[in-house]
């Protein structure tokens, strides 16, 4: 590796690291393969579909919830022998 001695400092010059950086390659070099790369996709895509999804399916169990409260409360009325 060439060094150059700028003042007082010894600069290295090493283009051959920012090479992979800049064209992608790095993707190669670090392990990520294109299974990797499609599998982060898919990750945002599902997390995309849940943060989308999330107020409907709150709405829906609210629902689900109090219809599931009031059929509970008729039971326990019923077991008891309400008058009406």
């Amino acid at each position: 590796m060439p060094t150059v001695i700028k003042g007082k400092k010894t600069m290295l010059h090493n283009d051959g690291a920012h090479l992979p950086i800049t064209t992608g390659s790095a993707l190669l070099i670090y392990k990520w393969t294109l299974q990797e790369f499609v599998l982060l996709l898919w990750a945002a895509y599902v997390l995309i579909l849940i943060v989308i999804k999330l107020p409907d399916f709150l709405r829906s169990a609210a629902r689900l919830v109090g219809g599931l409260q009031r059929a509970w409360g008729n039971f326990k009325e019923w077991k008891r022998g309400s008058k009406n």
